[in-house]
């Protein structure tokens, strides 16, 4: 089997407002939306190398493991669900979701550290470089928050 490695990724500021690829539409994620993240994040964790997302979704399925995981967010993290962002294609077909967080009590001259909780290409539209654009709207997203690192 092939080894899989994460990248880390960190920002720290100061920094130019972060540049956001035009060829995808972000849409916030609201009460609505929140099936629609779920799912994402089920089929994004279904086809992950991660371990960790492996070992979920052989126990309980993909459902129910993305349901936990989004869920679990507000034990740890403190977001607005509008920072949460669904991607979708000039086709309207969604690409991919990216839910950035901020660490509580870990303020620094009054911005605040964050990290991306999870950040996901759906598995059919991976290889087209889509990571980017949703890594580049995280940040982006984050800045206008007001952080001082991204980890």
């Amino acid at each position: 089997m092939e080894e899989y490695k994460k990248v880390v990724y960190v920002w720290n500021e100061p920094k130019a407002t972060m540049e956001v690829p035009t060829r995808l539409d972000f849409y916030a994620v609201d009460n609505d939306s929140m099936a629609t993240l779920i799912n994402a994040v089920g089929q994004v964790m279904a086809s992950s190398l991660d371990r960790g997302d492996q070992k979920e979704v052989a126990e309980v399925g993909a459902a129910a493991a993305a349901k936990a995981f989004v869920r679990s967010a507000k034990a740890y993290f403190g977001y607005e669900l509008s920072w949460w962002q669904l991607a979708y294609d000039s086709n309207d077909e969604l690409v991919g979701f990216v839910q950035p967080v901020i660490y509580p009590d870990c303020q620094k001259d009054r911005l605040e550290e964050a990290t991306i909780y999870y950040i996901g290409v759906l598995p059919e539209k991976r290889g087209q470089g889509y990571a980017y654009d949703l890594l580049c709207q995280c940040t982006r997203i984050l800045q206008e928050v007001g952080v001082w690192r991204i980890y």
